[in-house]
């Protein structure tokens, strides 16, 4: 709950403050240190995998162009936020949350590392032909690397890190909860670059806020609900996070970097919704796990 408030906070904070619009070249760094820590305490082995995971990351390109054809009946700049949310893979801090709610860690570490992939497979060709660019080879394969290296470079230093760190590994493990400090940092800068094109590059009517916070919520809904169904048995928890849960950092760093800053409003508004979603979600679990065990203790 508390990181939730805080989450809104850092949203306050920077829809009031549009100059962090000059600091948006922090959000790749930050968000690759991110994940970094995220990578550090996982094995990455067969263990973590399922084919239910690969299901899912599939999943993410038709949902990503349904609702971008949908969206884009209203506007385009609908289509293109709801086409990041629909391809972004499954958030960085999903393993906390199946932790918090007592759920298998590991398929949610291997949930982020499936859905990534085919997330920097995807974006760098969708995203070419959605805007009408015509990118040479050389530079398509920059926009490949570029996202693709804001994934596999933490990856590969958080496993190196764990295995042959020693010392440096427990030092980094001691900070790695500050790390939150980025995240919220992201969020304000992002919030910024959006409340800076708001006011000074864009004219945008509340019709289109309104328009926006409905396609996002519905989508969120839907992610969540499939997610729970496309999971192993007894894994309805860990699916929803799978699929539901957004790494919205990404999506926030390619509106900005490729698009412009009103499509930011989109991850934006899923931050907000998935934070309230999830929150019920957990209050929700933990009453049918003391359910069950005190059903499970009067049969016994």
């Amino acid at each position: 709950m508390t990181k939730s408030i805080l989450i809104l906070i850092a949203l306050a904070v920077g829809l009031f403050l549009p100059l962090l619009d000059a600091y948006t070249f922090t959000l790749r760094p930050f968000l690759m240190i991110l994940l970094f820590f995220s990578f550090l305490n996982i094995r990455i082995d067969s263990s973590i995998f399922s084919r239910k995971q690969v299901w899912i990351a599939l999943l993410l390109p038709p949902v990503g162009l349904l609702v971008y054809f949908l969206g884009r009946m209203y506007s385009e700049d609908l289509g293109l936020t709801l086409l990041l949310m629909g391809l972004a893979p499954t958030a960085v801090i999903t393993p906390v949350l199946a932790e918090l709610m007592s759920r298998r860690v590991g398929y949610m570490v291997g949930a982020i590392i499936i859905t990534h992939a085919i997330f920097a497979l995807i974006v760098p060709l969708v995203l070419p032909w959605i805007l009408g660019i015509q990118l040479s080879i050389a530079a398509l394969g920059r926009l490949v690397v570029t996202i693709g290296s804001t994934i596999i470079i933490p990856l590969v230093l958080g496993q190196l890190v764990r295995r042959y760190g020693g010392s440096l590994r427990r030092g980094l493990q001691i900070v790695a909860p500050y790390g939150f400090a980025l995240f919220l940092s992201n969020i304000t800068v992002a919030a910024g670059s959006l409340s800076h094109y708001l006011q000074y590059e864009g004219d945008t009517p509340f019709a289109f806020i309104g328009a926006t916070t409905l396609a996002i919520g519905t989508l969120m809904l839907f992610n969540f609900a499939v997610g729970g169904r496309i999971s192993p048995p007894n894994h309805g928890v860990e699916g929803s996070l799978a699929l539901g849960r957004k790494n919205t950092m990404l999506s926030i760093w390619i509106a900005l970097e490729y698009i412009n800053p009103l499509v930011v409003l989109g991850p934006m508004l899923y931050i907000l919704l998935q934070n309230v979603f999830v929150a019920g979600q957990i209050v929700y679990v933990e009453r049918a796990d003391r359910k069950r065990d005190h059903n499970l203790s009067q049969r016994s």
